[in-house]
């Protein structure tokens, strides 16, 4: 069964969810989640909402998707319980030492992995179920092959974002806001910097904009293609957007889900793309994605926010002495109040506001009165279509009931309702005072059934209702009461039938894991060698790990050489990103190279190579940041790890080797080309021709490029 996933960064965006027809919602609570800045929910309102969502079949799923310090278990343990003890579906997580603490505290939890793992392959996928979830989140930058190879030889449910907002750094593993601002988009605290303006240079091309500023995503066209794939769950973006745009993607989305269902394709039309451009875009909306090969031209660099879609122009404006405007606006679109207006100059945004009031003239001039100071010329943009979102949001969403009623002389009067859950049917019946023939007019069957079904303040609607009567008199006050309590007991039954099973607390394990003493671990120095780059290099007894850059054994064997290093001492590190065609290339470098025993992971997918019989360091990518995650990386066959780059000093056992963090790792990894986002290049044409350096203010970068069997780059702090 597919399932429409929607977000909730607070309690109007989660009703908004429900009523527009969605599956699940997903949510962060007090602490842990990837999206702080958002409203989110508490441990004391959990229960409500739980009970709220599975009372329509939906199921509710809480972010924990943030990297954790040893001392914020005892914290996350008691918001785990909070939420269990609530009856939530799932639980979202990017951490390995939480998946491993919360697996063996809570045995029957139902565990997601967060896009924030990074599983993007079939081997990410394995080891992740090795971790103890049943469903991977798999990031934006997984082709095609590699879903459908996942589904294929995994039992694995597989959910994929469709909508919304689309990271430029590979699966939201990015350390740019952390270095630059101390705000760690790994702990949900992203200062965006991806979304300002940047200057590039590559030899003589020069460049400047909004250069890794993603554009939104839109799948709705490949739903069903998805599914064939194996999607199972169909996940929208926007836990920080407001509710128009979750009631218009949800509604829209519910279609191609429901096409999908039937094995058909939709293809949204015109005016429901309108709306949702309308409702949330930064310019033209990216259709394929990384779905397909090759690489998609990611950044529109003209835009880093909200642009709507292009309604007219500003005909004149007239000043009054109050400070107050007077903007006369040509508009293809009727304006009203509430509506929200972006304007643009030669595609750079000027100024935005709300309309309060707006008189329409003759030939489709609008007259709105705003302290916004603007100029003639300029393009107008719709950002907020004020009559839209009231008519997405005034939808309204009914559990379907069938209802029967006994109501005879000498007999109680007796209501039975029913209604299908997750789990089958679920029925209650219930009976009054015991009724009496009529002594004049009998209560008609049609009466009774009009007033059995006054359900609308119940959620409920009816299908069908059935009157069993023999001419007796039956008071409306009795059936109405009547009504009220099936109805009552009723909702409790299909809460029940919709919550999931008990899930089982092993409070002793808890005790042992919060007991837990962990002390400081000596690390040791783990050399990093870079293709054309010269540094310091491993003495006798130490390691060099080498970062080629074309992923072939030649390049290898030819980096040893200009190195002076020997292929029995390094260890091989392993690009953050793989896909299926990248997998095979690597393994052929390996096979060309027997000697090379020892290799550095950066994402889950090169803990696998545990069980091929390598030596792994589970190295900075894997975000390790407190000694559960250490114990989890050993229990994956890991023989060393390397601290995360955010948090290098924690406690922990010395159970398995530590290396200190490296300084060169790359602040983001990019799956698209920046040549071809940048300046337009195509593949079939690279113009390739070396580093790209990039500055900010006072700050500067350097893009790197690395072959696998594809290109992928990553962004460094330039070196002074």
């Amino acid at each position: 069964m597919l399932e429409l996933l929607a977000p909730a960064g607070d309690m109007t965006a989660f009703e908004t969810a429900l009523m527009s027809g969605a599956d699940a919602v997903y949510l962060g609570l007090d602490d842990f989640n990837a999206r702080m800045k958002a409203q989110n929910f508490t441990s004391e309102n959990i229960a409500d909402v739980v009970k709220r969502a599975h009372f329509y079949g939906a199921k509710v799923y809480v972010a924990i998707n943030t990297i954790l310090q040893n001392e914020e278990f005892t914290r996350l343990i008691s918001l785990v319980k909070s939420a269990v003890c609530a009856k939530v579906d799932a639980f979202l997580v990017q951490d390995i030492g939480v998946c491993k603490v919360l697996k063996d505290c809570f045995p029957d939890i139902c565990l997601h992995a967060s896009t924030q793992m990074g599983v993007h392959n079939l081997y990410g996928a394995q080891v992740a179920k090795e971790l103890g979830v049943s469903r991977v989140v798999l990031s934006r930058e997984t082709k095609l092959e590699d879903i459908k190879a996942i589904k294929e030889n995994t039992d694995l449910e597989i959910e994929y974002f469709v909508q919304g907002a689309l990271c430029i750094a590979f699966s939201g593993n990015c350390y740019l806001s952390s270095v630059e601002q101390g705000a760690s988009g790994n702990r949900g605290l992203c200062k965006q910097m991806c979304r300002l303006s940047y200057k590039a240079k590559a030899g003589k091309d020069e460049d400047c904009g909004y250069l890794f500023s993603a554009r939104d995503l839109c799948l709705a066209k490949s739903v069903n293609q998805l599914a064939r794939a194996g999607v199972c769950s169909f996940k929208i973006e926007g836990r920080l957007r407001r509710e128009g745009y979750v009631a218009t993607a949800v509604q829209t989305y519910r279609k191609a889900v429901d096409f999908a269902s039937r094995d058909r394709d939709y293809i949204p039309s015109k005016s429901e793309m309108r709306d949702l451009k309308v409702a949330y875009s930064r310019g033209e909306y990216l259709e394929r994605a990384y779905l397909d090969d090759g690489t998609p031209f990611v950044v529109e660099k003209r835009f880093n926010n909200h642009t709507g879609v292009k309604i007219g122009y500003v005909k004149s404006v007239k000043e009054f002495k109050d400070g107050l405007f007077e903007i006369f606006i040509v508009s293809d679109k009727e304006l009203e109040k509430g509506d929200g207006l972006k304007f643009f100059d030669k595609d750079v945004e000027k100024a935005s506001l709300g309309v309060g009031q707006a008189s329409r003239g003759s030939n489709g001039v609008y007259s709105v009165v705003s302290k916004t100071k603007v100029k003639p010329g300029w393009q107008v943009n719709l950002i907020c279509d004020a009559k839209k979102d009231k008519i997405a949001l005034s939808e309204q969403r009914y559990v379907p009931i069938d209802i029967s009623v006994v109501a005879k002389a000498g007999k109680p009067l007796e209501m039975t309702a029913s209604a299908t859950t997750r789990n089958g049917v679920v029925s209650v019946t219930k009976a009054a005072a015991t009724l009496e023939k009529a002594q004049n007019a009998p209560t008609d069957a049609n009466d009774i059934s009009a007033s059995c079904s006054k359900t609308a303040d119940s959620g409920f609607s009816v299908r069908e209702c059935v009157v069993d009567t023999d001419g007796v008199f039956a008071p409306k006050s009795v059936i109405n009461a009547l009504r009220r309590d099936v109805l009552c007991a009723l909702k409790e039954e299909i809460i029940n039938a919709n919550s999931p099973k008990k899930v089982g607390i092993n409070q002793e394990k808890i005790d042992e894991y919060l007991a837990m003493k962990f002390e400081n671990v000596k690390a040791e120095r783990l050399f990093v060698a870079r293709e054309n780059e010269y540094g310091d290099f491993a003495k006798k007894g130490e390691k060099t790990a080498i970062y080629p850059s074309v992923y072939s054994a030649t390049a290898v064997k030819r980096m040893l050489d200009e190195y002076d290093l020997d292929e029995s001492e390094v260890a091989l590190g392993l690009p953050i990103i793989a896909n299926g065609k990248d997998i095979a290339a690597i393994e052929k470098l390996l096979a060309d190279m027997p000697k090379i025993k020892t290799l550095v992971s950066h994402n889950v997918y090169g803990l696998y190579f545990a069980k091929k019989g390598y030596e792994i360091v589970a190295g900075q990518g894997h975000n390790i940041a407190n000694g559960y995650a250490v114990l989890a990386a050993e229990q994956l066959g890991a023989h060393a790890y390397e601290p995360s780059l955010e948090y290098r000093d924690f406690a922990t056992h010395d159970t398995i080797k530590r290396y200190a963090p490296s300084k060169d790792i790359a602040l983001m990894t990019f799956a698209h080309c920046p040549y071809k986002t940048i300046y337009g290049n195509d593949c079939k044409n690279c113009r390739y021709k070396g580093d790209i350096s990039v500055s900010r203010e006072k700050r500067s970068y350097v893009i790197k490029r690395t072959r696998v069997a594809g290109c992928y780059f990553g962004l460094y702090p330039a070196c002074d």
